[in-house]
Parts: structure tokens; C-alpha cells; sequence
């Protein structure tokens, strides 16, 4: 994909993660916050863990000390209408995605490639309130993006087939492997993984021990990690937001959180992130 500048919209966990990998693969990155002032105190938090990380042998040298020239922020959406490509990840709000594509589709240039990296939405919702659905395809990154190899390609019936071709470039060019996954709530992955942590989780309701049930997952499945140790990982509250949205979006009992998971989050239990969750950490 020839382009230099990507812009990418929230800076939390997932933004922060994309704008690691894409820097480090050449390209410079123009990003758009909440505000001005976090905008430019996560790019701050941002560049130092970089720094760190380039210490450490983790992210090219040469491109950490060049960061100020790479990492520039953007005071608002105008200043993204040149970018090549546009991510967005932002918080799982249908109506704060949509509202922002009809943005960015009158905003960029009819060339920008507009992505979404949302995990549990679809792309076609995301997008209908842009007048051109050609350019909106999703672009699905997974935690932590550095070291997590797969990326989900998302084309919608209206996606140009060069704008498909445009992200799949991209992401390859990220050293990342590629899938074309169906424009359904969860995609792949999530749609068979929420499922089966929910599986995981009756079975815990019935009385079976947690971590039984993570080593005959991981001998008998051969998985590298339990669904309880995966599902602390993934961060409770994170687990139990995906599976209410793929529960109402599909209507389906697979998804169905469990009474478990919505107890845990409300007394705080959120995983390794809080120290407590399924284990103790």
C-alpha cells in the first residue's frame, strides 16, 4: 500500500497498540484523541513506553528517535483528510462510530481508505450513514498488536474490491497474517471464542473447578492458554461488554452472559488488570 501517513482515532489500549506497529513499520502516524490535552499526555505516555521498548531491543532505534517528526497529534478530524488510511478505535458505541464515519466520509479525501477496528459491531452498521460505503472496510487488530499475528479483514456488500486489497496490503505490510472474515457481529474469532468462554463458564456454574477446566482445555485441546486464565486476560469487563453486544445483535443463548461473569464485574473482579478475577494475581 503506498502511503506514509496513517491516522488513527482513540488512544487507548487497541490505538495505542496499532500506532506501535504501524511506526515501527515505516509509516508515520497522525492521531486523534478525546481532547487536545489527553491527546498529547497519551502521545507523551506513548512515546516514552517506546523509548523503553527500543532499550530493550523491542522496536526499531532508528524510527524511536525520530518519533517527534513520526507521532504528531491531531487537533481535530479536518486535519486527518490527507492521511492514506484512517482507523478507528474508539469505545463500542454504534452511534458514536456512525456519526463519526459520515465525518470522516465529508471530511477525507475521496482516496482515504476508512477503516473500523471494532471487535463486536458490524461494518455495514458502522458505515450507513456514510454517503460512500466503498471505502469503509474493517480492519480488526488483536491484543497485545504487537505480538498477536492476525488480523481480521472485514469487507461489507459494498467495500470496493481495491479498497479490500488496499487494507489487506497494509496489514501484510505490518508483518501481520491476514483473513477475509464475514461482516457478522464478532467476526471469527470472537464469535467462536465468545461462545465457548460462555460454554466454559456453565460448566464453572455447575461445579466445575476452574482450573480443571483450563487444563483439559490446554491438554486436551491443546490450547496454549484455559478459557478462565484467557478470559482473565482479555480482562472481564471487556468479556461481558462483547457478549451483551453479540447477545442482542444475534439473539442467540450462545452469548448470553452468564451470572458468574456479570457478578465478577460488578464487584470489581475484572481480571489480571485488577489483580482478581477467575485466579488471584
Amino acid at each position: 500500500m503506498q502511503c506514509s501517513e496513517i491516522g488513527i482515532i482513540g488512544l487507548g489500549t487497541m490505538g495505542r497498540g496499532i500506532a506501535e506497529v504501524v511506526l515501527a513499520a515505516g509509516y508515520s502516524v497522525k492521531a486523534l484523541g478525546r481532547d487536545d490535552a489527553s491527546c498529547k499526555s497519551h502521545i507523551a505516555e506513548f512515546s516514552n513506553s517506546v523509548h523503553r521498548l527500543a532499550r530493550l531491543k523491542r522496536f526499531p532505534e532508528d524510527v524511536a528517535n525520530k518519533l517527534s517528526d513520526r507521532l504528531l497529534p491531531a487537533g481535530n478530524l479536518g486535519e486527518l483528510d490527507r492521511c492514506s488510511l484512517v482507523i478507528e478505535s474508539i469505545p463500542e458505541n454504534l452511534a458514536l462510530k456512525q456519526n463519526l464515519f459520515a465525518e470522516l466520509d465529508r471530511i477525507c479525501s475521496p482516496d482515504t481508505v476508512l477503516a473500523t477496528n471494532t471487535s463486536c459491531l458490524t461494518v455495514s452498521q458502522i458505515g450507513s450513514y456514510a454517503q460512500d460505503k466503498t471505502r469503509i472496510v474493517g480492519i480488526h487488530f488483536f491484543n497485545p498488536v504487537s505480538s498477536m499475528k492476525l488480523v481480521e479483514i472485514v469487507k461489507t456488500k459494498h467495500t470496493s474490491q481495491k479498497v479490500f486489497d488496499r487494507a489487506c496490503e497494509f496489514c501484510q505490510s505490518l508483518g501481520k497474517t491476514v483473513v477475509n472474515a464475514p461482516d457478522t457481529p464478532g467476526f471469527i474469532v470472537n464469535r467462536l471464542l465468545l461462545s465457548f468462554l460462555a460454554e466454559a463458564m456453565r460448566l464453572y456454574e455447575l461445579g466445575v473447578n476452574a482450573d480443571d477446566i483450563d487444563k483439559a482445555v490446554t491438554l486436551g485441546l491443546n490450547h496454549p492458554m484455559g478459557p478462565f486464565k484467557l478470559a482473565d486476560f482479555i480482562g472481564l469487563d471487556t468479556a461481558l461488554s462483547i457478549a451483551r453486544s453479540m447477545h442482542e445483535q444475534l439473539d442467540s443463548p450462545h452469548f448470553a452472559p452468564t451470572e458468574m461473569l456479570e457478578s465478577l464485574v460488578k464487584e470489581g473482579k475484572l481480571g489480571r488488570k485488577s489483580g482478581r478475577g477467575f485466579y488471584n494475581y
